[in-house]
């Protein structure tokens, strides 16, 4: 083998080698033909890249293939018939035609690499190596097939260059497709660049091949001359059938491209018809109707949906031109024409509702969506737009409106109902409540004062109902506005913790305050609405705790915000309940209302008021563990205030005074109570009274109650503010007093030429307040208390302590116990304020001064507010001054229990009793069935009153439900109680 190919590269090195010529004209006719044909492989690979279809992209390239690949054979055999040689010179047919398929294969490669869209270096290089190869190879193969009678051999150097020039040009010619599309050239143009490129890498490897070539003669040959015209004969022939060739593959692309074509066109159509169904689906599925109508008068239709039938109860083809049979706009209701003339169409889409008269002859509404097409010059061309039926929407709208109407009836009905509802009870309540008071201030048996005390707090817990019957009518009405004012924060907790302080003790339950001491003591904001959700959470904490203790604990969570928690180890709620026990009415559990009672407003109440001051209330509980409620409010920092005591009735100097209710009791309360006090009554019973008795007699004051017959009190002010102007006399003072608690009653009698406002029932410590406001009476008129109760500060108020307590047997161990352990907390109070830990002695001091309050320890009380401010302050020596006191006083405190116990012990008081189990059963089942009957047995709670023993707890509890006339909780506890002893337990 190695043999065979050296004989080709081996050859004599003498001058006698022969030597051809070329014909000018058939080498470029060989060129024309390799640049023709690369040109129209090239054209028909541009036109394979956009076919989808691959099996017809293939069948493309193959034919483009085969194109290239005569041409290149073509040009070969050109270049061949163009050399002159001085011999006979023939060609092997069968060798010749299959050196057509290495120009077949080396095309196709050439071909697929210029089909696609980006061409790597390597894919560049690879294909460049084929092409060239292929090239190379069918030259050679092609000049194998030369019969003549001189031997061929080829010289090695150009022979491989030869290959080099072919694989280099091919490079080149498949990089030139490539690398010129960067510069934007027409297609037509970078196909004849890539064509001559193409045709001048085939050209240039042939002829180098031919320079490669050596002819040795024989021994004694003789050169005779070829004939020319054969060639040229010859080289037409080939030229024309290569023609031929290129052109039946050029129409049998073109057919290919047809198909392709038609194809696509096929396919097109039938994506437009299943478009065309789809929409046509999707219009007709849509409840209403689609159209496009002419921009005219009579909104001729150039299309409407199949639905316009549903509308009008015409189908679409009564509307549609040429012919129509109705026009749209003949349908629309007269009153609507003007809605659907005056458009302002050039803005844009446009929006409408009109009335159309359907077939069956009734109103139907139609709600239209449209916009206007315009032309490139901006005149409208046509219509688009949509229709729907809207009548049901319509429908909904005006019952809608309906029951708007009729729920604002409601409301106002409601309202109503709440101004007569509060008037209605208050009324009443003002005399049960304020003769109760008077009474309370008489000498009276024990028994009698406690009866009359139990009267006296049912209905203050009946108006403290009522009133969160109004809050929570009135937050749901957003009529309830808040009264900012600067407050002391630690008097506000200290207040209502103490209020409290009893009910935790009752129950033995442990009650804290932890107040940080980065919060600041004076703020602005809403104190009694703040007060009242404290109120409300502590007191539900409490309620629901039977055993551990209660927590309330205030933080500095901002600035000027403030986080309160009331924390508690009750029965804590249970994870079904906690999402909603911020609505009203709910508790943690259903038969909480029975056990515990109460109404379920408190958390509603507490939340709509922490909302309404601008901040936020949240929960967490755990059932059978406890829960704790937190929420913060924004509170901006206030300044101090002088103290005024609002709280107890004000020894005004003796004044006239006017007052004016139609109801007699109310009358004789007032009257009663103000000339308890000095001052001169006039009573009438109606407006028209009062105009005529300010009219005849001069008064320093008019209580004027606002709803009364004949002349109500807003209209009898205005009569007086008139006849004032018309006399030029200085207005009158005029207090509202009514039992109506809504805003709007203020507002009303503010209106009228009040200038002040006091609820019934009444409460004479706040009426004796506000008129000393409207009158602008100085403090140093109204330092004296009035009412009927020990001098203030006393070491010991017992008035104060019966009413808290019920007796001396309950009251005195309370107070002994408190001695004994808060002596020991003097002692270290004093070595606090020795090394100065300002922090604990502030600690001692709130802690006295709580419970102190709660034993009616009045002096005692005040002066550890003192010391705690002090502390607070930092001030050593007011501290130590102020402890002193409280020591020195100390041994009367101790006196003054011992008293109360040598009482006790001859029979001053009442003593305890121990009963058995089975004594207490007895009596238990016969007070169940008085509670049953909503009745209560007196011998029975009397016995109950003085018991002492292992079931003390519960019948506190139980007489605490009795005295609130709280028969459902009484009958809950009571039922415990016969449970507990029926089962042995404690």
């Amino acid at each position: 083998m190695l043999q065979w190919l050296r004989q080709w590269f081996e050859y004599p090195a003498d001058p006698l080698l022969l030597a051809g010529s070329y014909d000018p004209s058939l080498v470029l006719l060989s060129f024309l033909i390799a640049v023709f044909s690369s040109a129209i492989a090239i054209h028909i690979t541009a036109q394979a890249i956009s076919v989808k279809k691959k099996s017809l992209r293939l069948l493309m390239l193959g034919s483009g293939s085969v194109a290239l690949g005569g041409g290149v054979w073509s040009m070969h055999f050109i270049g061949m018939l163009a050399f002159a040689l001085c011999t006979g010179v023939s060609y092997q047919p069968g060798l010749t035609f299959l050196s057509l398929i290495p120009s077949i294969a080396a095309s196709w490669v050439a071909l697929d690499l210029i089909s696609k869209k980006q061409l790597r270096s390597l894919q560049l290089l690879s294909g460049g190596v084929l092409v060239g190869a292929g090239i190379g190879t069918m030259h050679y193969m092609g000049m194998a097939a030369m019969q003549m009678s001189v031997a061929l051999r080829y010289d090695l150097p150009m022979f491989l260059l030869s290959i080099l020039v072919a694989v280099v040009l091919a490079i080149i010619a498949l990089w030139v497709r490539f690398g010129l599309r960067r510069f934007n050239l027409a297609p037509h143009w970078l196909t004849l660049l890539s064509s001559v490129v193409m045709g001048a890498a085939i050209s240039g490897m042939h002829y180098t091949g031919m320079a490669a070539a050596r002819f040795v003669p024989p021994p004694g040959f003789t050169a005779i001359n070829d004939s020319n015209d054969i060639s040229w004969q010859l080289s037409l022939a080939v030229a024309f059938i290569t023609l031929m060739i290129t052109g039946l593959v050029v129409a049998v692309n073109l057919l290919f491209k047809y198909r392709e074509l038609n194809w696509q066109v096929n396919a097109k159509e039938t994506l437009a018809r299943e478009n065309e169904e789809k929409y046509r689906s999707l219009i007709s599925n849509i409840p209403g109707a689609a159209y496009r109508c002419l921009h005219n008068d009579n909104w001729d239709m150039l299309f409407i949906s199949d639905a316009v039938e549903l509308l009008s109860g015409y189908p679409a083809s009564d509307f549609m031109l040429p012919s129509p049979r109705r026009s749209w706009s003949d349908l629309v209701h007269p009153a609507d024409k003007a809605t659907t003339t005056q458009l302002d169409l050039y803005q844009g889409g446009f929006k409408l509702e009109y009335r159309i008269r359907h077939q069956d002859g009734s109103w139907r509404w139609i709600l239209e969506h449209g916009e206007a097409i315009k032309s490139d010059s901006g005149d409208i061309i046509w219509l688009d737009g949509f229709l729907m039926d809207i009548s049901t929407r319509k429908q909904m709208e005006q019952e809608l409106v309906l029951a708007k109407d009729i729920a604002e009836q409601a409301a106002e009905a409601r309202a109503a109902f709440l101004a007569n509802m509060s008037h209605e009870i208050r009324t009443p309540m003002n005399a049960i409540i304020g003769f109760s008071d008077l009474m309370l201030s008489d000498d009276l048996a024990p028994q009698q004062h406690k009866h009359l005390q139990t009267i006296h707090s049912a209905a203050r817990s009946l108006l403290h109902l009522l009133n969160d019957i109004l809050d929570s009518a009135k937050l749901e009405k957003g009529k309830l506005e808040l009264e900012y004012t600067d407050f002391s924060l630690p008097a506000l907790l200290d207040t209502v913790v103490s209020t409290l302080w009893l009910q935790a003790r009752k129950k033995q339950l442990q009650l804290t305050l932890e107040l940080d001491p980065a919060a600041g003591e004076f703020y602005y904001g809403a104190p009694d609405r703040l007060r009242q959700v404290l109120t409300n959470l502590l007191g539900n904490a409490i309620k629901f705790t039977e055993h551990g203790s209660v927590r309330v604990k205030v933080q500095l969570s901002a600035p000027s915000e403030l986080t309160f928690s009331i924390s508690d180890t009750g029965i804590g709620i249970s994870p079904q309940r906690l999402p909603y026990i911020f609505d009203a009415f709910t508790q943690a559990d259903a038969s909480m209302s029975r056990r515990f009672g109460g109404t379920g407003l408190g958390t509603t109440i507490s939340k709509q008021l922490v909302e309404l001051m601008g901040g936020q209330i949240s929960v967490q509980s755990t059932e059978g563990v406890g829960s704790c409620f937190s929420f913060t409010v924004p509170l901006q920092p206030g300044v101090a205030l002088v103290q005024h005591n609002t709280d107890r009735a004000l020894a005004l100097p003796a004044l006239s005074v006017l007052i004016t209710d139609d109801i007699v009791q109310n009358l004789e309360l007032l009257q009663l109570m103000l000339e308890r006090a000095g001052h001169t009554v006039v009573a009438v019973a109606d407006g028209e009274q009062a105009v005529a008795a300010v009219q005849q007699q001069y008064f320093d004051v008019v209580l004027m109650d606002i709803q009364m017959p004949v002349m109500d009190g807003l209209e009898a002010c205005r009569r007086i503010r008139q006849w004032e102007q018309a006399q030029q006399r200085k207005p009158l003072a005029v207090i509202a007093l009514t039992a109506s608690v809504l805003d709007e009653d203020k507002v009303a009698a503010k209106e009228a030429g009040m200038q002040g406002f006091a609820s019934k029932p009444v409460d004479f410590a706040a009426l004796t307040n506000e008129i000393a406001r409207v009158l602008q009476l100085n403090a140093g008129t109204t330092a004296v208390v009035v009412a009927a109760e020990p001098a203030p500060l006393q070491l010991l108020n017992m008035t104060k302590a019966l009413q808290l307590w019920g007796s001396v047997t309950h009251y005195q161990p309370q107070l002994e116990q408190f001695l004994q352990q808060q002596q020991p907390m003097l002692t270290k109070a004093a070595e606090y304020l020795q090394v100065q830990r300002f922090d604990e002695l502030q600690k001692v001091a709130h802690a006295i001064k709580g419970v102190s309050g709660n034993l009616a320890l009045e002096q005692l009380s005040k002066l550890c507010g003192e010391l705690e401010q002090a502390a607070r302050q930092q001030q050593h020596q007011r501290a130590d001054k102020i402890l002193q006191q409280i020591m020195q006083n100390w041994p009367q405190y101790q006196a003054a229990c011992q008293q109360l116990q040598q009482q006790a012990g001859n029979g001053t008081a009442k003593t305890l009793q121990q009963f058995d189990d089975r004594a207490l059963a007895a009596l238990l089942t016969s007070l169940h069935h008085a509670l049953q009957r909503h009745e209560l047995d007196d011998n029975v709670l009397k016995q109950l009153e003085i018991y002492s023993g292992k079931h003390e707890t519960l019948i506190l509890s139980l007489l605490d439900a009795v005295n609130d006339f709280d028969f459902a909780h009484a009958l809950a506890v009571l039922e415990q109680l016969q449970q507990h002893i029926n089962t042995g337990q404690h």
